[in-house]
C-alpha cells in the first residue's frame, strides 16, 4: 500500500512554506478580471496578467480587500483616477500572500497605487487618441454644420437626471421666446452600463435622424469617478462618425474626456449645452432683426424719396398745369382773335371783290355799249387808229342794239350799212 497524506495536510505543509517564505509584502501588477463587495464591506477580486504577445492569461489569483482597508483605498483611487476600481483596468496593489488550509492561497491587499493605474489610463487614452487619429475620424463630427435655427433637439441623458430637467428649462424659458421641439432617449450615464446604453441611444436617433438637427449628450454632476465611461474607443467612434452635430455636456471640471475631444462642440454643463443652443437661435434671432430694421430703414428712406420726388413731379405737374393753362387761354385769346381777325378780313376782302365784281360787271362790254358807246372793228379787231384803214375797208361797228357794217368810200369817207 502507498504513503499518502490528506489535503489538509498538504495544505498545512504549503501554508507553513509559504507564510515563512512571502512573510513580507509586495508590489504586484496586475489586472483586475472581476470585482464584488460583500455584503459585509469585504471586496474579493480576481487577478489575472496577460501575455503581451497572445492576450492569454498567464497568471491568475485571487485577492482579498478586508473591509477596514476597503473604503480607504476605493475613496483615494477614485479621487486621484477620477473611476471607480472597475474590472478591466490595471492595478500596482501591496499585497500580503496569505495560504489557509480551507480556502486555498490569496492574497491579501492593503494598499493600490492610484499614481501607476492613473499612468496606465493615460497611456490608454493616448493610444485611442492615437487610433482615433490614424483612422481619421476623430474630427469628423467637428466638420459637419450646425443647421442656422437648429430647434429639433435629440437628448440622450437619464430620465430623471436634474441635469436634464436643468437642460430642458433653460432651453425651454430662453429669453426670446423660442420654441424648440426636443425628444429624449433615455440612456444610463454612470455606471459599467453608460458605454453600451449610449451607443443604442444613438442608434435609435440614426434611425429617425431627418427629424432632428442636433444630439446632446448631458448628465450632470456627479463624482469623477463615474466619467471614465467617457473615455471609450467605441462609443468616441460612435460619435465621431454620427452624421448629426454632437453636443457633449457632461458636468465635469477636469481635463475632457474623449467624448469631449470627438464631440462638435463640448460644455461643462447641460445647462451650458442648452445656453449654447440658445445663443445659436438668439444670434439668429438678432441677425433677422437687424435685417428686418435695415430692411425697414431702407424702406423709409425709399418711401421718403419717392415721396420727395412725387412731391417734386406734383409741383412740376402744377407748375407745367399753370403754364399749359396760360397758353390754353393764350391760345383762346389767339383763336378769338384769330376768328375777328379773320371775320374782318373776310368781309374787307368780300367788299373788295364786290366792288372788283362790280368794277368788271361795269367793264363789260355790254355795260359799255349799253352806255352809248361802240366797237369799230376791221377784220375783227377793233380799230384804236384811223390813219391806217385802207379805202373801200369794211366796216363793223357794234353797239348795245346791234351791229353796224359800213364800207370806206374810195374818197376816205364811211358809208354805213345795217347788216
Amino acid at each position: 500500500m502507498r504513503d499518502f497524506i490528506s489535503l489538509y495536510q498538504l495544505n498545512q505543509q504549503i501554508t507553513e512554506v509559504v507564510n515563512t517564505t512571502f512573510d513580507d509584502y509586495y508590489w504586484v501588477m496586475s489586472e483586475i478580471a472581476e470585482i464584488r463587495t460583500a455584503a459585509n464591506g469585504h471586496c474579493y477580486l480576481e487577478l489575472i496578467e496577460k501575455s503581451p504577445h497572445s492576450n492569454a492569461i498567464v497568471a491568475r489569483a485571487r485577492a482579498t480587500i478586508w473591509n477596514s482597508r476597503w473604503l480607504i483605498c476605493k475613496t483615494a483611487f477614485e479621487e486621484t483616477t477620477g473611476q471607480p476600481i472597475v474590472a478591466g483596468i490595471k492595478i500596482l496593489a501591496m499585497v500580503k500572500v496569505q495560504m489557509h488550509e480551507a480556502y486555498g492561497m490569496s492574497l491579501n491587499i492593503v494598499d493600490i497605487d492610484a499614481s501607476f493605474t492613473l499612468g496606465e489610463m493615460a497611456l490608454r487614452r493616448q493610444e485611442i487618441i492615437k487610433r482615433l487619429k490614424d483612422e481619421g475620424v476623430i474630427d469628423m463630427n467637428k466638420e459637419l454644420n450646425i443647421p442656422l435655427l437648429p430647434q429639433r433637439i435629440a437628448i440622450i441623458s437619464a430620465m430623471q437626471a436634474a441635469g436634464y430637467g436643468d437642460f430642458c428649462h433653460q432651453l425651454d424659458n430662453n429669453e426670446y421666446g423660442i420654441r424648440f421641439y426636443h425628444h429624449l432617449f433615455a440612456a444610463s450615464m454612470q455606471g459599467a452600463n453608460t458605454e453600451a446604453s449610449i451607443i443604442t441611444a444613438l442608434d435609435s436617433i440614426y434611425r429617425h435622424s431627418d427629424l432632428f438637427d442636433l444630439v446632446v449628450i448631458i448628465r450632470g454632476g456627479g463624482g469623477v469617478a463615474d466619467l471614465s465611461c467617457f473615455d471609450s474607443y467605441d462609443l468616441a467612434v460612435n460619435v465621431a462618425n454620427f452624421p448629426l452635430p454632437v453636443i457633449v455636456g457632461i458636468g465635469h471640471e477636469r481635463d475632457n474626456s474623449i467624448l469631449d475631444i470627438v464631440a462638435h462642440t463640448s460644455v461643462k454643463t447641460p445647462t451650458a449645452a442648452a445656453a449654447f443652443i440658445t445663443d445659436l437661435l438668439e444670434q439668429q434671432y438678432l441677425h433677422i432683426d437687424d435685417l428686418r430694421r435695415a430692411t425697414v430703414e431702407a424702406i423709409d428712406w425709399r418711401m421718403e424719396n419717392s415721396s420727395n420726388q412725387i412731391a417734386r413731379c406734383l409741383s412740376a405737374i402744377k407748375s407745367t398745369h399753370i403754364k399749359l393753362r396760360d397758353q390754353i387761354n393764350s391760345l383762346a385769346l389767339l383763336s378769338e382773335r384769330t376768328r375777328l381777325f379773320a371775320r374782318v378780313s373776310i368781309d374787307s376782302q368780300r367788299q373788295r371783290l364786290s366792288h372788283i365784281g362790280s368794277t368788271i360787271d361795269l367793264c363789260k362790254p355790254e355795260n359799255i355799249l349799253s352806255r352809248g358807246f361802240s366797237i369799230t372793228r376791221i377784220d375783227g379787231k377793233a380799230i384804236k387808229d384811223t390813219t391806217n384803214i385802207p379805202a373801200g375797208a369794211r366796216i363793223e361797228t357794234t353797239t348795245a342794239n346791234g351791229l353796224l357794217v359800213s364800207y370806206l368810200p374810195s374818197s376816205g369817207m364811211i358809208s354805213p350799212q345795217r347788216k
